[in-house]
Order: C-alpha cells, then sequence, then structure tokens
C-alpha cells in the first residue's frame, strides 16, 4: 500500500496541508451544509432513551486516491482470507486455549449456531470491515482488527461524502446535475452493499432480477437510520426491503437477509432463529460468525509472520503471510509478556479478546505507570472468554480539523483519524473505506467521534477545476 493517506507535517500537531482547494471559512459553511443534509437522510444515532443524536461531520474531508483505496481493500480482504482459514485451522486442531478465545465467549442460540460456519455456512464472510490506522510517523496503514458480524456505516459513509460534495459544488456555484454527477463518479458504498448481497443470492442459485431483502437489526438498535436508509436505497433499486427485529422476520419470506443483529439478542424462539440455526437453507449475510473477530485471532494471525509452522498448517499462501507480517505485533496476553509491557509501557495497548466499541482498550502511553501495571497485571490472569490480547501501539495521525456536532453548533481541535474499509470472501465484495474521527486514539463512533468524508482525488480536482459558467451554460 501507499504512504498517501498520512498527511505531511505543517507543525508539530501533523495539521495537514491544504490541498482541498477551500479556505477555513468555506470549509465551516461546507460542513454545516453538509452535516444537514446528512442529519435529515439518516446520519444519525439512536439512544436507549429514545432520543436522535446527530452523528459529527468533520468539514475537512479525507482525499485519497484511487490507487490508496484499491490497495487498502486489497489488504483487507487478504487479512479475511487468512484469518478465516486460520480459524478453520485452530477451530479443528488448535490448543485448548485457542478454542476458548475462539469459541468461549459464546453461550445458547449464538454457539449452536456458529458450530454451522464452517460445516454448513455456504461463505463464512460474505461482508467485513478491517479497521486501521495510519502511523503518525508516516508509511502504510495498520490493520488494527476485523469486524464481520456487523460490518456497518455504509450509509453513514455515504450520507458524509455526498452531502459534502453537493455542498462543496454549491459552494463553487456549480448546477445540481453537475454535482449529481461528481456523486455517482465519488461512487456508493450502498450500492457496493446491494451488489455484493444480489451476487451472493445468484450464487446460491437466485435467479430473480430484483430479490427482496429483509435487514434485521434488534429493537432499538443504535444505527436504526442507518438501516431505513439503506432499505430506501434497496427499494429505489426496485427490491422489496423492509427493515425488522428478529420476531417478526420469518426468514422463508424474503430472498435475502442481511443481518445487523448478534445472535445473543436474538430470542432463541423469534422466526429468524431459523435461519441463524440453518445458514445452509438461507441466503444469510453474514452467518453467525463472531469467532473471527476475536481479537486472540488476530494475534494468531500476527504470530504467522513468525510461526511457519503455523502459517502452513493453516494453509495460508504468500499474500496471506505477507499480510500477517505487515500487522503490528500482538499476541495472546500472558504473565511471561508482564514484564516487557512494564517496561515498555508506552509501546502497547491491551484488549480483552471479546469486545467492541473500544470499551475495554487501555493504552499505555495514556495511563500513569501504576494505573498500567495494575491493568495489566489484572487483564494477565484474566482467562475468561479466552482473557486479553497485547498489541504493538500504533499512534495514529491527527491533525486541527472543525466538527459539525450540532445544528449552529461546531468544535474545533485536534482530530485522529482512521479507515475502516470494507471486504468479502466473494469476488464480489465491497472493497470502499470510511474514516471516523475523534479527539481519543481510540477512534469510535458512539464514543464520542464524528465522520469525515471521503473524497476521491479525481472527483475533488474535477470539482475544482469545473467552470461554474460553463457549467451552468451546459445545463
Amino acid at each position: 500500500m501507499t504512504d498517501s493517506l498520512a498527511p505531511q507535517r505543517n507543525d508539530a500537531l501533523g495539521t495537514p496541508p491544504v490541498r482541498h482547494g477551500f479556505t477555513d471559512v468555506d470549509l465551516r459553511a461546507i460542513g454545516r451544509a453538509a452535516a444537514a443534509d446528512a442529519w435529515s437522510q439518516g446520519m444519525t444515532v439512536h439512544r436507549p432513551d429514545g432520543s436522535v443524536v446527530p452523528i459529527p461531520l468533520v468539514c475537512e474531508p479525507q482525499v485519497l486516491p484511487r490507487t490508496t483505496l484499491r490497495s487498502v481493500a486489497a489488504e483487507a480482504k487478504t487479512i479475511l482470507s487468512g484469518a478465516v482459514k486460520l480459524a478453520r485451522h485452530l477451530v479443528r486442531v488448535g490448543d485448548p486455549r485457542d478454542r476458548e478465545a475462539l469459541l468461549g465467549p459464546f453461550h445458547g442460540l449464538e454457539r449452536e449456531a456458529m458450530r454451522k460456519l464452517f460445516a454448513g455456512a455456504p461463505c463464512p464472510a460474505v461482508l467485513a470491515r478491517v479497521d486501521f490506522l495510519v502511523p503518525e510517523a508516516g508509511g502504510t496503514p495498520k490493520a488494527l482488527e476485523l469486524n464481520t458480524t456487523i460490518p456497518a456505516m455504509q450509509a453513514y459513509a455515504d450520507l458524509a461524502a455526498h452531502g459534502w460534495i453537493r455542498a462543496a459544488a454549491a459552494r463553487r456555484g456549480l448546477p445540481p446535475w453537475l454535482a449529481d454527477s461528481l456523486v455517482a463518479r465519488c461512487g456508493s458504498h450502498m450500492e457496493a452493499l446491494r451488489e455484493t448481497l444480489v451476487h451472493f443470492y445468484r450464487v446460491r442459485g437466485g435467479r430473480r432480477e430484483h430479490p427482496s431483502i429483509a435487514l434485521v437489526a434488534r429493537p432499538g438498535d443504535a444505527q436504526l437510520a442507518e438501516q431505513r436508509r439503506l432499505a430506501e436505497h434497496f427499494r429505489r433499486r426496485g427490491h422489496h426491503a423492509e427493515t425488522l427485529v428478529p420476531t417478526t422476520c420469518a426468514p422463508e419470506a424474503f430472498d435475502v437477509l442481511y443481518r445487523h443483529v448478534w445472535a445473543h439478542r436474538t430470542p432463541a424462539d423469534a422466526p429468524f432463529a431459523r435461519a441463524l440455526l440453518r445458514p445452509e437453507s438461507y441466503v444469510l449475510a453474514n452467518p453467525v460468525n463472531g469467532l473471527l473477530e476475536a481479537k486472540a485471532l488476530f494475534a494468531r494471525l500476527s504470530e504467522c509472520a513468525e510461526d511457519e509452522r503455523l502459517a502452513e498448517r493453516a494453509g495460508l499462501d504468500d499474500r496471506e503471510r505477507t499480510a500477517a507480517r505487515a500487522l503490528p505485533w500482538t499476541r495472546r496476553l500472558d504473565a511471561a509478556l508482564v514484564p516487557r509491557l512494564l517496561a515498555e509501557r508506552e509501546s502497547f495497548v491491551i484488549k480483552r479478546n471479546w469486545d467492541y466499541g473500544g470499551k475495554s482498550v487501555s493504552l499505555g502511553a495514556e495511563l500513569a505507570p501504576e494505573d498500567w501495571e495494575r491493568r495489566v497485571r489484572a487483564a494477565a490472569a484474566d482467562r475468561e472468554g479466552g482473557g486479553f490480547i497485547v498489541q504493538e501501539r500504533v499512534f495514529a495521525t491527527r491533525a486541527l480539523a472543525t466538527r459539525i456536532v450540532g445544528p449552529g453548533a461546531e468544535e474545533r481541535g485536534v482530530l485522529y483519524r482512521d479507515i475502516s474499509t470494507y471486504t468479502g470472501l466473494l469476488d464480489v465484495a465491497p472493497g470502499g473505506s470510511v474514516v471516523r474521527a475523534a479527539a481519543n486514539p481510540v477512534v469510535n463512533i458512539l464514543g464520542g467521534g464524528g465522520l469525515a468524508p471521503v473524497v476521491p482525488e479525481d472527483v475533488l480536482n474535477a470539482l475544482l477545476t469545473a467552470d461554474p459558467a460553463e457549467a451552468g451554460q451546459a445545463s
């Protein structure tokens, strides 16, 4: 991959040079207009109390060359394929610690359904997302973890990027028809998701031109607005699409099932549970595959960079071994590693094997030595659900940016950015990226972060070089 994601430094904060062609005044105006547009269409989070909260939008876009987008997508797919091969091997012949890490966190319906992942499911991961950080010192993005249960944010990513492009075009005085053509040139994550689901349906023998699609989420899902926006997109493309919950989704009534719900949040007697337990009988994306998200699996994939025997037994090919070598050093945490972690506190991060949302992440550089030691020793002794892993700290790029956090409200500060890239195991798979930004180095949307519009470099160049007068005459 290239290092074009990393901004060139202008000052001690690593602020990127202005390469988007707009002044700060322009960017704030564009950001306000783009955020209002995105929020009106569903770039929001539903809170447990019923309130709807807008997701902040970063005024400064993440401008990426197509070569970088393609490269990081190829890397994500290779990481996914290597992880699936390794998981299949470890579930079959791994040691007790492997099996506890991969299967121990799951119980009831979820554990029963996961037994079908390699025995009955036609594809373990139709959809996935790999989360990367770009090192502050430069170089290629570093993959931190794999998401295969709910690799979401496709609609959010489109709303952020498309809203920004339209607002920027309007700021330049370009007509709506040209803004629409630039949006089409940018591409759509929602459409890539739809194409992937339809391809999976075709692989499974489906013949309808526009298969029906059920989007299944838990009641009160935080990303309900995104699910509704996806369903709307599918309907515009000719599909019958509904947003449902496990208790209202009869799986036999739909051609394709898009799962946006954890199996442990699905009642065992819910109609949708039938699909989870029989992935071979339904077009289910994804089957219950939470073990692929186990951070201990990521640690074992990192080990394949040094353990040729493990890589060979798992059947990793040359590309997958190269991808393993590019991962940040990651290992299952045990007592033998404690002295190194205490001596090199700032270089490491610890995470619970099975968790999400960054809730169990501890960064040595952000903690006092005594607090770090207490957490490390407790984590090393904790084996529940596979215990913890330790990972080399990737100090991510950060830069001054402005977030539009609500109607008439904005914040200026230093933000870290990640790049989360979609992928899948099939020949047709999503490959775009979404960029999150937050003041906290543990970047997370629900933890107070926001979205930065991802704009391909060629789209931005076309936007900046278009002549408003000529475009107006052409319309």
